[in-house]
Order: C-alpha cells, then sequence, then structure tokens
C-alpha cells in the first residue's frame, strides 16, 4: 500500500482502503493470546452461538489495532499517534469480511512548525455496514532531513522571552512541607522560619505545573528514550523566609542537541528569577533538562533531504 505525501495532507484527504480481510479464527486467538483476553465467545463456537452469535466473535481491540497500524502505513513511521478513539457499532464474527479506510478531517500547524492531522477511520463489513467508527490525532513533522527542529523548538519555547511571571506567598507550613518532603533539616539558630537553600525547586512554576512550556516535546516524531536534569545551578541574594510574596519570571535560555552514545540528546535549558515584594532580586536559578531520542540517520536508512 501506498503512503500519503504529508506534504499534501489537507482536509477530504482519503486514504487507500485496505480489504476485504477474512476475519480468521487464528486472528482471534492470537489476539486472545496478546491481550489476555480469554472469553470464550471469542474462539469457541459453540461458546458464541450460546450468546447469540452467528460465529467466534473478532474482539474490537483487534479491529482498533489493524485501525493504528495502518496509519503508520498512511503517514509514514516518523508521525506520531497522539489521540485515538474508537467506538464499536456492532460484532463482527469469524468469516466476515472487513474493508478499513479512513479520510483527513482537519490539518493544523503547530507553533514548533509541525502539523496535527485529524483523522475520521472506519471499518465496513462486505454489506456496507459500518462495525467500528474511530478518530485519531496524528503529528506530522515536516523538518527536512535528519536530526530534531532545534530551530522550532526554540520559537516554540520563545527562547530569550519571559514565558510568564507567578506570585507564590510563603507560608510556614509551605517550609515546613518542604522540609519533611526532604527528609528533615535543621538550623544551627534552630530558625524554622527560614527556608532550606534547596527551597528554590518549590517556587519552579513548570515544576509545579503552572507553567507548560514543553508540550511540543510530545509531538516531536521520534521515539523518546529517557531523560533527566542535567544541572541545577542556583546564586542566591539571600535567603527565602516565612512570609515572603516571590514572583518568579521564567525563561528559556537555551536549547540544543547533541549526539550520545544511546541516542539524540536535547539540552533545554531555563531560568528563573525570584525577586520579593519590594522588586529586589532573592536568587536567580539555572536548571538544565536533558532528553534522548531515537532520530533516524537518513545517510542509513537511504531517506532523501528535501
Amino acid at each position: 500500500m501506498n503512503g500519503v505525501r504529508t506534504q499534501t495532507l489537507e482536509a477530504g484527504t482519503e486514504f487507500e482502503a485496505r480489504g476485504p480481510v477474512v476475519i480468521g479464527l487464528e486472528d482471534t486467538v492470537r489476539w486472545a493470546a496478546a491481550s489476555g483476553d480469554y472469553t470464550p465467545f471469542h474462539f469457541d463456537p459453540a461458546a458464541a452461538a450460546d450468546r447469540g452469535f452467528r460465529g467466534p466473535v473478532a474482539h474490537g481491540p483487534w479491529k482498533s489495532a489493524v485501525l493504528r497500524s495502518l496509519l503508520d502505513e498512511w503517514l509514514g513511521q516518523s508521525s506520531t499517534l497522539v489521540e485515538f478513539d474508537a467506538r464499536y457499532l456492532s460484532a463482527d464474527c469469524v468469516g466476515d469480511e472487513l474493508t478499513f479506510g479512513g479520510v483527513v478531517s482537519s490539518v493544523e500547524a503547530a507553533d514548533d512548525g509541525s502539523r496535527r492531522v485529524r483523522c475520521d477511520l472506519w471499518a465496513r463489513r462486505a454489506d456496507g455496514g459500518q462495525s467500528v467508527a474511530a478518530t485519531a490525532v496524528v503529528v506530522v513533522d515536516a523538518q527536512p532531513g535528519g536530526g530534531l527542529p532545534v530551530d522550532r523548538l526554540k520559537a516554540a519555547v520563545k527562547l530569550g522571552e519571559d514565558a510568564g511571571s507567578f506570585v507564590y506567598r510563603v507560608d510556614r507550613n509551605d517550609i515546613l512541607s518542604f522540609v519533611d518532603a526532604i527528609g528533615g533539616w535543621s538550623r544551627a539558630d534552630d530558625d524554622d522560619t527560614i527556608a532550606p537553600t534547596t527551597f528554590f525547586a518549590a517556587l519552579d512554576p513548570v515544576e509545579r505545573r503552572d507553567l507548560d512550556l514543553d508540550a511540543f516535546l510530545q509531538r516531536l516524531p521520534f521515539p523518546m528514550r529517557g531523560g533527566g536534569n542535567a544541572f541545577n545551578e542556583v546564586d542566591y541574594v539571600r535567603p527565602i523566609r516565612e512570609g515572603d510574596v516571590i514572583t518568579v519570571t521564567t525563561r528559556y535560555t537555551d536549547v540544543y542537541e547533541k549526539k550520545g552514545s544511546r541516542g539524540t540528546l536535547l539540552f533545554r535549558v531555563r531560568t528563573n528569577e525570584l525577586r520579593d515584594a519590594d522588586g529586589q532580586l532573592v536568587a536567580t536559578t539555572r536548571c538544565g533538562h536533558v532528553l534522548t531520542y531515537d532520530v533516524p540517520d537518513p545517510a542509513a536508512t537511504g531517506e532523501a533531504s528535501a
């Protein structure tokens, strides 16, 4: 089956239908083994007849799996499925013929240069009756050549610009809860109105999920292999104290990639500036985070750069 040229995708683009596919008893048995769903009417003709079916019934998730696998063929392996929803309208039995197909319902451009392709998918019997209706959202990244789309990632995070400012009041309970979370802490002067030196982490808008600067990462068309913190740095001006009202301003200061032994490494460096109610600087933090992606080498795969 030939895939659709992703450059020409638009609403109304139809995918080449697959079928007719005859449902075999082997399909239901294999899926039962893979999924652990050994409900007898999926593979036992007598049990299916007792339930009023014409024969063993194909698992609904098996039909969904066929549609999801076809999306890879239709849109290419570099596409990323981010949403999938299926409704099973009627039962299909061993011996039935199914045809699978779909159509693009919309294409939206994202701020990182990728496109979100929404699709309506279906499975139909030989008599034309529809037994599965599904919707899917697939991200297609038109980045030419190999490597991560670093320039578009920089634009997505608004590199160098203030991404947002958030105000946090530091109460006594905040400090005590943080102390409990890190396993206890005490000062020589026993002043528990002063927060631990690591308390700045509790005032990070990204870590608190008050600011989402990383949604674009879920739309990259490459498998993610892992990641974690690369470094944390803090320049202290004064301690954070009970009663402080701290305004935290966040910005990305660098995005870059490196080749690692296990894949392509994406580094993101973010700075937080913490100021008190008088506008005086309390601290500046700098944190780095790294993710590892499996990015194919076009030269190795024989793919030509656009």
